[in-house]
């Protein structure tokens, strides 16, 4: 288990990372989430002992990793980060590149370690080739198989899926979370796409301005959000008078209902349409199963708003 306890970083007066307790836990990944400058991506090199915190600690199973004034070379050999850089061996193989972590184990051991990497994140395919003839999803798949390649206790991801397209995203979503289900690791996901961590944590870490506004699911935080902040990060949000709030989804639409408004715009998005009312609040956005008819009225009513905690 990886464990920040009271973790807080400064960087001189324009920014500080507000001290921070946050677990880890084996076969889980947890999503941290925030704005541009909200201290993810901080937390993450805090955790990976690749910073150095102002006060706090980083345990890994219950001991204390050294920080980086403690150590020559800052992090820990069971703690694998992995960004967006492309930091691959450009003139060996993928599966050089990948056996590369694991040069000081056996031949058999390195072949078959692998060879389970490579079935378990779909890169058979990928494995005689050099990075260069990869694309930048390709590679970002590569590059988390290496981090795994040593078996480590915690596996960190700084926007892992930014380079992956829809379709190749969600497969890769499905393996890396059997991967950390089965080899019991502990893993965080930084990402600025909510849908990711939807899809993938098992827990999530909200953050704004150095500081974790609220822990907890995907559902009971998109459906109790503390705040606008996170109401607002989480999903689309619509304001119905001075200070109410509800999803696009909680509007219902009902020739008995109280509620009129005229269909501005309707957008077709696939499973469903999304329809921009203009009505006696202002404009607001709802979805709908069916096609409605751009400029008509249509009755509706919402049938919950969100209480934030």
């Amino acid at each position: 288990m990886l464990h920040a306890q009271k973790l807080s970083y400064s960087y001189g007066d324009t920014f500080s990372l507000k001290p921070v307790s946050l677990g880890l836990e084996p076969g889980s990944i947890t999503g941290i989430i925030g704005h541009s400058g909200s201290g993810k991506t901080t937390l993450l090199h805090l955790l990976a002992g690749l910073k150095e915190p102002a006060s706090g600690q980083t345990l890994l199973n219950g001991e204390a990793i050294l920080t980086p004034s403690r150590k020559l070379v800052p992090g820990h050999e069971k703690i694998k980060l992995v960004t967006q850089q492309n930091t691959l061996f450009p003139n060996i193989s993928i599966a050089e590149n990948i056996a590369y972590e694991l040069r000081y184990y056996e031949k058999s051991y390195q072949k078959a370690r692998v060879n389970t990497l490579a079935r378990a994140l779909n890169l058979k395919a990928l494995l005689a080739k050099l990075p260069r003839e990869l694309s930048g999803g390709e590679i970002q798949r590569v590059m988390i198989a290496r981090a795994l390649a040593d078996e480590p206790v915690a596996l960190l991801l700084d926007e892992p899926m930014a380079n992956l397209d829809r379709i190749h995203k969600k497969q890769v979503m499905l393996n890396l979370k059997e991967v950390v289900r089965k080899e019991q690791i502990s893993c965080a996901l930084v990402t600025h796409d909510i849908y990711d961590a939807f899809g993938l944590a098992d827990q999530l870490v909200i953050m704004n301005r150095g500081k974790v506004l609220q822990t907890g699911t995907s559902e009971d935080i998109y459906h109790h959000p503390k705040n606008r902040y996170v109401a607002e990060l989480t999903g689309e949000i619509n304001t119905w008078g001075e200070n109410r709030y509800f999803r696009p989804e909680s509007v219902e639409f009902s020739p008995k209902a109280r509620e009129i408004g005229t269909a501005k715009a309707v957008i077709f998005q696939g499973s469903y349409y999304e329809i921009l009312l203009d009505t006696k609040n202002g404009p607001i956005t709802a979805r709908c199963g069916i096609r409605l008819v751009k400029g008509a009225e249509y009755n509706f009513h919402i049938r919950s708003f969100i209480h934030f905690n």
